[in-house]
């Protein structure tokens, strides 16, 4: 189990043995409360999770350890079989997932059925008064039938509360599932997997689009579209990206140094710099890494991160063969450096901000 990347939810860790990622939240699952106006309807409560026969339906019954998708009548009549029983939702979790959405509640970039400002409160208020900080859930079989024309689509969900709360929290095409699959490091807790399913909103409309994510859950500051920006020069950018490459001449993790296939990734985004009026950050060359284009994906998406220190540290949003192919090691974090004199405001901002993943669950 060493190789396995860690995780710690609720002073507990895990190694992650397996995951699904990125599952998208479409708007025939949301809510009727949080649809948009292109759609109709109220919403079916099952979520589609990948087709069922073929190579991904046997990556699907192997990562549930469920074979029987698909299979859910009983006398002709349809049935709801339980795949597993020790599924969870993080409090911590759906918190951070309404905190980085408020902004979107409240100005909605997208276009939607209803006004949906006053959901933000009403959500806030139901996760904070759950008592629990792992809410347990089962999951079930509702897929299509096996001898359907359909036949191979799976679909999850539950009769619980916490499975209700979260369809009416999430917002449409900008939000994401994952699921882990994790066995605790300490057997005496348990030897058979749990199931942690945790939300993301889009990086982009958390960092970008939606900058005032900066600000306070409580002192929610409201950003005038009209305000002008100002915007470094052609020359004070191109003065940015030689500073950035002569202060650190190559990629950390390619060692590629030829400046033609580096880029002077911005710690802090650049957008964000500019919609706060702060164009001296936005060319300053300590906020500012020189990588090669993958790792700068990966970094500018909020995959992996630094601690002031410059020791690398990965999220767990990617599965472990993603990470063998990027030649990294998620479990060694003193392998992997930067050497970040002075970077330490804009390392803070990237971690807190930009990185997807809670810090403190990885250290």
């Amino acid at each position: 189990m060493s190789n396995f990347q860690k995780i710690k939810i609720d002073g507990v860790e895990y190694y992650i043995v397996d995951s699904i990622q990125n599952l998208r939240a479409e708007d025939s699952f949301i809510h009727r409360t949080n649809k948009l106006a292109i759609f109709k309807g109220n919403g079916e409560a099952r979520k589609y999770v990948g087709s069922y026969t073929g190579k991904n339906g046997d990556k699907l019954k192997s990562f549930f350890e469920y074979h029987n998708w698909g299979d859910v009548k009983i006398n002709g009549k349809r049935t709801y079989k339980i795949i597993q029983e020790d599924c969870f939702f993080s409090k911590a979790n759906l918190l951070k997932y309404l905190y980085d959405a408020r902004v979107e509640y409240q100005e909605q970039e997208q276009v939607y059925n209803n006004d949906i400002s006053s959901n933000f409160e009403k959500n806030l208020s139901q996760i904070q008064s759950i008592k629990d900080n792992n809410i347990s859930f089962p999951l079930y079989d509702v897929s299509d039938f096996l001898d359907s024309k359909k036949g191979n689509r799976a679909y999850i969900r539950s009769d619980s509360d916490i499975w209700d709360l979260w369809r009416k929290l999430i917002l449409p095409k900008i939000s994401y599932l994952s699921i882990l699959k994790l066995i605790p490091i300490d057997s005496s807790i348990s030897t058979t997997p749990l199931f942690y399913f945790r939300v993301f909103l889009d990086y982009q409309f958390r960092s970008i689009v939606h900058p005032q994510l900066t600000e306070s859950i409580t002192d929610i500051v409201k950003t005038s579209k009209k305000e002008t920006k100002k915007r470094p020069s052609r020359e004070g950018a191109k003065k940015y990206r030689t500073k950035v490459l002569d202060y650190m001449p190559q990629c950390p993790f390619s060692k590629i140094s030829d400046e033609r296939l580096l880029i002077a990734s911005h710690i802090k985004p650049y957008q964000v710099c500019i919609n706060e009026n702060k164009v001296n950050e936005a060319i300053d060359y300590l906020n500012g890494l020189s990588l090669s284009p993958t790792y700068d994906k990966l970094f500018d998406q909020g995959y992996i991160t630094f601690l002031d220190n410059g020791n690398l540290i990965c999220g767990t949003q990617l599965s472990s063969y993603t990470w063998e192919k990027l030649n990294i090691n998620p479990n060694a974090k003193n392998t992997m450096r930067i050497y970040p004199e002075n970077r330490e405001k804009y390392l803070e901002y990237h971690r807190k901000f930009v990185f997807q993943d809670n810090i403190d669950d990885l250290l």
